[in-house]
């Protein structure tokens, strides 16, 4: 028996054809794998750059086609009533190529200077300059180009540029803003509304190479839109009369008082809208390089002030409406209020006695004022002021708006609620917060967002895309704000001053003649005040509101009741006429004066008064 029959290797390679394999079989299955994983990667990164990100490159590809050379004109801005305020132009720049011009050099300075409406020598000099380029014009007009390119020289460069215009020259210049020579909005609406002013939406645009070119694409439309396309235009709020109106009494009486600045703000109490928004000193924004940035700002939204006896409005609606006092409520004046180590004083010198809410008013009575801030206590004034937008921004669609300032509760002094309340103390607001803040008493409680922005709309089609819609919410109940309409209302029927005083319409308002701060610094700049009066019409349904204000009178009369009191009446006459606002056919508002006695409320506030007075004491003491 035979054991089994051992293979022979040679015998095995004889079978293989004689071949040895070079590699282990196993490193043939790793290059494989390696393959296939490359492979794998490969077809993935295809898939995701071609469907998954496909679209977005393709749009970025169309934009790099599309950014630099092609030319978009800002929406335009206008009224209310579509009148333009803003509009886009295409105007050129002119570049000259020295080298490359085959005429004379006298000639092309002559015929170039002559065209270009530029001086021959200033002209000359860029000539003999070492750079083989020059600036030669910009902002040309069509006629100039056409006359240009009549002459058919080589080495003229035309670039066409969009040129941003402002037909009614300083009208709403404040609130337009203006563009800079890199058609970039700054100011006003121009800047708040950039993004919108440059989308002119999904349409179909003409694709060019890096050198300006048109790519020819068989498989697209071709384009036939010759004229640049056009952003989204925006409507404003403002009458193109009304602010003409304002902008005209609001300079006049500056001019006549030498004053340093002043403002007027018309706005719909019931919804918000600015009606007009005049700044003074004005600027032309066709010409904005030529004006500082303090007079081209508006600082009626960007600066602050103590408002004085306006801001008693607020006063009396906020301790009305928390119940710590009532409408028959009384208050004595002295003349004088201690208060702590201070001592108060009324604007006039003297006292008035025992005075109602409604005499509070008549007399502008500074003590009354300090008294009714003191019924409330501190927690509860800051937080009525803050329910006014006291201290925060009004959320107006324009930017560098300031938040003014509301000093925090826990810092008040008696001292600081006392002066509060007849508007110096622990704020200072913008003159847009004050209107928002007294409207909320003219409408009936409500406190509504100011806004200039009306609608946003598609200029080719010219269907409104956005409507401005203001924020609100509840401030006061309406018969607090009713009753303090009706005083309003009364104390200017009843009082001797002019202001408020518009014939055949009941007004409702207040002057205020307040201490103008040392910016930066503590107490007052002697002298110097800031004249006011806030009013609407008519009182008991209002349609029209209106606040002046003027910053440092020089004239003798330096009042509320002199200087914005005259512009008031001046605007709201020919407004009320403009708008259509029925006169009223008798105001009916009460003559007879309350009986001047010493109401119980009085002796309350008197206690409160000395019972702060032992707080600060002990406070100091601590």
């Amino acid at each position: 028996m035979t054991g089994p029959v051992k293979e022979n290797p040679k015998t095995k390679l004889a079978l293989m054809g004689g071949r040895q394999p070079r590699w282990p079989l196993w490193r043939l299955r790793v290059w494989q794998l390696l393959l296939i994983l490359g492979l794998t990667i490969i077809v993935g990164r295809l898939y995701y750059l071609q469907v998954l990100k496909g679209p977005e490159l393709r749009e970025r590809a169309s934009q790099q086609r599309q950014q630099s050379n092609l030319l978009v004109h800002r929406g335009a801005i206008t009224d209310r009533h579509g009148l333009p305020l803003a509009i886009d132009t295409t105007r050129y720049d002119i570049y000259v190529h020295k080298d490359l011009l085959k005429v004379g050099q006298e000639q092309a300075i002559s015929t170039l200077a002559q065209i270009c409406h530029q001086d021959p020598i200033k002209v000359a000099k860029q000539f003999a300059a070492s750079s083989s380029v020059i600036t030669l014009a910009r902002h040309l007009n069509r006629e100039a180009i056409d006359e240009l390119t009549a002459l058919n020289w080589t080495g003229i460069d035309v670039v066409p540029r969009s040129f941003r215009h402002y037909p009614e020259g300083k009208l709403a210049a404040h609130v337009l803003g203006y563009t800079n020579y890199d058609a970039h909005g700054q100011g006003g609406v121009e800047q708040a509304g950039e993004g919108l002013l440059k989308d002119i939406g999904k349409i179909a645009k003409p694709e060019l190479d890096g050198h300006g070119r048109p790519i020819l694409n068989s498989s697209a439309a071709p384009i036939t839109e010759i004229t640049p396309p056009l952003g989204r235009q925006i409507e404003l709020s403002v009458d193109n009369y009304l602010q003409h109106l304002a902008e005209k009494e609001l300079g006049a009486m500056c001019v006549h008082t030498r004053a340093l600045r002043g403002a007027v703000i018309i706005t719909d109490p019931l919804t918000g809208e600015i009606l007009a928004w005049a700044n003074y000193p004005g600027y032309d924004p066709n010409q904005y390089s030529k004006y500082p940035y303090e007079v081209t700002k508006n600082w009626s939204m960007v600066d602050v002030y103590q408002p004085g006896s306006t801001f008693k409005i607020i006063t009396a609606a906020s301790a009305l409406d928390l119940g710590t006092i009532r409408e028959d409520s009384t208050f004595y004046d002295a003349g004088t209020l201690k208060v702590g180590n201070r001592i108060l004083h009324n604007h006039e010198p003297g006292g008035h006695g025992a005075l109602d809410l409604l005499h509070m008013f008549i007399h502008s009575s500074n003590v009354a004022a300090a008294q009714i801030g003191l019924t409330m206590t501190r927690e509860q004034f800051y937080k009525k002021l803050w329910d006014f937008g006291i201290g925060q921004e009004t959320g107006i669609e324009l930017a560098g708006e300031s938040s003014g300032l509301l000093l925090d509760a826990k810092y008040w002094r008696p001292i600081d609620q006392a002066t509060t309340a007849f508007g110096q103390g622990a704020i200072a607001v913008t003159p847009l917060q004050l209107v928002a803040a007294v409207g909320s008493v003219a409408n009936g409680g409500t406190w509504v967002q100011p806004h200039i922005i009306r609608r946003v709309y598609d200029p080719k089609t010219s269907v409104t895309e956005k409507w401005t819609e203001a924020k609100r919410h509840t401030v006061l109940s309406p018969q607090t704000a009713s009753v303090i309409s009706k005083l309003l209302a009364e104390s200017i029927a009843q009082g001797t001053q002019m202001a408020g005083k518009v014939p055949g319409y009941s007004v409702a308002g207040k002057t205020g003649t307040a201490q103008k701060s040392i910016a930066g610094g503590h107490g007052y700049i002697p002298g110097a005040t800031v004249a006011s009066f806030i009013g609407y019409l008519p009182y008991d349904h209002p349609q029209l509101l209106c606040l002046v204000v003027v910053d440092s009178p020089q004239s003798e009369g330096r009042w509320g009741n002199t200087v914005a009191g005259p512009v008031f009446n001046a605007i709201c006459v020919e407004a009320a006429r403009y708008l259509g606002i029925p006169p009223a056919s008798n105001l009916q508002l009460s003559a007879k004066d309350k009986t001047q006695t010493v109401a119980p409320s009085v002796l309350y506030a008197r206690e409160l008064v000395q019972a702060k007075e032992k707080s600060e004491s002990a406070n100091d003491s601590e």
